[in-house]
């Protein structure tokens, strides 16, 4: 049986309170798109792959170091571990939105 009395008091009362904030927006990205660190899956919109790729980026590779190719698929590796992205993709991904650099085998970050 509904009380619909009671209802209506659960009603007004959840008009009543105020809303909770809106999460931030690239923090809600990284939670769909990472698990415990792993890369879940590469996101098909371009904003929110940006975003993906800059935080790890920001968390790979550090600014004015040279890295070579090997090293380059060790630390992308990581992050692809048990997800549905291979370390090959998210290379090209990096390279293309200009967040790393590559010029004979050697790359470099160049994003933020």
């Amino acid at each position: 049986r509904v009380d619909a009395e009671r209802l209506r008091e659960f009603a007004r009362a959840a008009a009543a309170s105020p809303a909770a904030p809106a999460a931030n927006p690239r923090e809600t990205i990284l939670r769909t798109f990472l698990r415990d660190g792993v890369l879940t899956r590469l996101p098909a919109q371009r904003g929110r792959r940006r975003v993906l790729l800059e935080h790890i980026t920001e968390r790979s590779f550090e600014p004015g170091r040279r890295y070579p190719e090997r090293e380059v698929d060790d630390l992308l590796r990581r992050w692809c571990e048990g997800g549905e992205a291979d370390h090959v993709t998210l290379r090209r991904y990096l390279i293309d939105d200009m967040l790393l650099t590559r010029e004979q085998g050697v790359y470099w970050r160049t994003g933020p």
